[in-house]
């Protein structure tokens, strides 16, 4: 096996990495035997076996190297050169023992020494990085960044989504992302946001998971610019039961492509609730009977958007061997203080969760702060003039790319004041890495 090596790839130079095979940086190296394993397992077990003949100084110093990458995993990978690709992969080291043959110290002193690596590593390699292109109503492959919109609507690049395509990428298998979110809106600082995705079949109509309050069919329609789509829906009412905000239709398409995951509901207000007391729901229909109540959410005061309980879809369990009974989706709110009760709202996101993540500010993103999600490393953190800071605690399950499918992703932004308005951005980039069984 050539150009076998293990070491650091956080760190940016050759001198991070420790050579096992042919000319290796350090002297003494005769020879080295990689017992590769194939295997189905998550995680492979192996052995390499390193001899090495020189001077004391220079066996104790390829012991030292060892034994302080033995402290370092899991932060140290194994690294093999990929003749196909004319480029290196890499699998993360999970445990590395370092093992020598009885008399060791006998024949150290000779200037040998046999040192056997027992290896765990994470069972698929991956190769270098390379872009992704992003896609939205803003432009198509785009590689050095795209910008996303608070809202979607029919406003030209108005898009709080955008796509990767993946088939046009030609993948064999998963790989590895990594996202860049750049706030590069010219107001207040990017606080919490929200990322999810979901993957759908090629030749599909591409999910639309935005609805607009005026589309609801209830309450007042007044038009403002400020508003998603250009209005927003006034409801008023009196009376401690629940009140319907509006009603939508998902089609059999679209509650199929969640295909039995959950959506995270946001509603965005278009004037901040002045109750303490308003609490929000949906509900679901079928042919025409309720089937599902979802739990009461409290709509913080003072809040320009309110977060709902996950909402499963399709409901039931189904075989979804053909699609799904189209949904009747109903937004209903409910306020026990006395007088009249008045909401004002713009429109409402199923932020899909196939993939998620949910950032939470600490200080938040100012213009022109990147905040990086790093699925190698398993980290984020952001940078501003190359200097890195924690701007956002991390939640969610993460976001992993599927080899033949399209993916679209959905984003939804807020204030340090606890708004939402529709005209923030981000701009977005994205990398990916191949993965192999097979180096």
């Amino acid at each position: 096996m050539t150009n076998l090596a293990i070491g650091r790839l956080d760190l940016p130079d050759e001198g991070a990495w420790l050579r096992l095979s042919g000319v290796s940086n350090l002297p003494g190296l005769i020879s080295s035997d990689y017992d590769f394993q194939l295997s189905e397992e998550e995680r492979t077990k192996e052995t390499i076996k390193i001899r090495l003949r020189g001077s004391l100084e220079q066996l104790r110093l390829w012991l030292d190297h060892l034994e302080n990458f033995q402290r370092l995993v899991p932060e140290v990978f194994l690294r093999i050169w990929k003749d196909d690709q004319e480029g290196y992969v890499y699998a993360r080291l999970r445990q590395l023992g370092l093992q020598t043959q009885s008399g060791h110290l006998a024949s150290l002193e000779k200037g040998s020494l046999e040192v056997k690596l027992n290896i765990e590593r994470d069972t698929l390699f991956f190769g270098e990085e390379f872009p992704l292109p992003l896609s939205n109503g803003s432009g198509s492959n785009q590689i050095s960044g795209l910008t996303l919109f608070n809202h979607d609507d029919e406003g030209l690049g108005h898009d709080n989504w955008f796509r990767i395509d993946i088939p046009e990428l030609a993948l064999k298998g998963p790989i590895l992302t990594r996202f860049q979110i750049e706030n590069n809106f010219s107001g207040s600082a990017l606080a919490d946001f929200f990322l999810g995705s979901l993957p759908y079949a090629a030749g599909e109509l591409q999910p639309t998971l935005s609805f607009e309050a005026e589309n609801g069919g209830l309450g007042t329609v007044i038009g403002n610019t400020s508003a998603s789509g250009g209005k927003y829906a006034q409801l008023r009412w009196s009376g401690k039961d629940w009140q319907s905000l509006g009603s939508w239709t998902l089609g059999p398409m679209l509650v199929s492509q969640i295909n039995g995951g959950t959506v995270l509901p946001i509603v965005r207000f278009f004037n901040p609730v002045a109750s303490s007391a308003l609490q929000l729901r949906f509900v679901v229909k079928q042919q025409g009977m309720l089937v599902f109540e979802g739990a009461a959410a409290q709509a913080g005061p003072g809040k320009g958007f309110a977060v709902l309980d996950p909402l499963r879809l399709p409901l039931g369990e189904l075989p979804l061997r053909n699609y799904a009974l189209q949904h009747q989706l109903l937004l209903q709110a409910m306020q026990s203080d006395s007088g009249e009760h008045v909401v004002e709202w713009d429109d409402f996101l199923l932020l899909p969760q196939a993939g998620f993540l949910g950032f939470h500010a600490l200080s938040g993103l100012t213009r022109g702060q990147k905040l990086i999600v790093d699925e190698v490393s398993g980290k984020s953190w952001s940078s501003q003039d190359g200097l890195e800071f924690k701007s956002h605690n991390q939640i969610g399950s993460g976001i992993r790319l599927q080899a033949k499918t399209p993916q679209i992703f959905y984003c939804f932004q807020s204030d340090p004041e606890g708004d939402a308005p529709i005209e923030r951005t981000v701009s977005v980039r994205a990398w990916g890495r191949k993965q192999w069984r097979l180096p």
